[in-house]
C-alpha cells in the first residue's frame, strides 16, 4: 500500500500493509515503546500518524534487520528521539508523500489526454461508420 498524500491518519489495518508487520505486533510494540502512542479516535480505534509510521519503521529495522532485542531497541529509540529532533524516516516519507501527490496530479492531466484523444477517435470511427451506411 502506498502513502496517500492527502492523508493526515491511517489505521492499523493500513499501517500493518505499509509496514509489512501484523496488527498484533503493532498493539504489542505500543506496550512496548512508549513513544509509539497513536491517538484514538472517537470509537477508539487507532489513527496513525506519518511520524507513527515513520517510528514503526524505525523499530522493525532495529529488531529484524540489525537484530536487536526489544530492550536494546527501545533504548535505541528513547535515545533517537532525544537526540534527533527532526525524524529522518518522517521526513523522507513526508517526501515522498508529496513526490506522490505531483506524480498522480501529472498522470491526472495524462489521463484528460488520453480520454479525449479517444474521444475524438470514437466520433470519428462513428462518422466512418455513417458514412458506410
Amino acid at each position: 500500500m502506498a502513502f496517500d498524500a492527502a492523508k493526515n491518519y491511517y489505521s492499523i489495518g493500513e499501517v500493518t500493509k505499509i509496514v509489512g508487520v501484523p496488527a498484533y505486533l503493532l498493539r504489542y510494540w505500543e506496550g512496548f515503546f512508549t513513544e509509539l502512542t497513536p491517538a484514538r479516535d472517537t470509537k477508539g480505534n487507532r489513527r496513525y500518524t506519518n511520524r507513527d509510521i515513520a517510528l514503526v519503521l524505525n523499530i522493525k529495522e532495529l529488531v529484524y534487520e540489525k537484530g536487536y532485542k526489544l530492550g536494546k531497541a527501545s533504548e535505541i529509540v528513547k535515545g533517537v528521539l532525544k537526540s534527533n529532533g527532526t525524524d529522518q524516516k518522517t521526513t523522507e516519507i513526508l517526501k515522498l508523500q508529496k513526490q506522490i501527490g505531483h506524480e498522480k496530479n501529472r498522470h491526472g492531466v495524462v489521463d484528460e489526454r488520453r480520454i479525449v484523444l479517444l474521444k475524438e477517435i470514437k466520433e470519428e470511427i462513428e462518422d466512418i461508420l455513417q458514412l458506410m451506411g
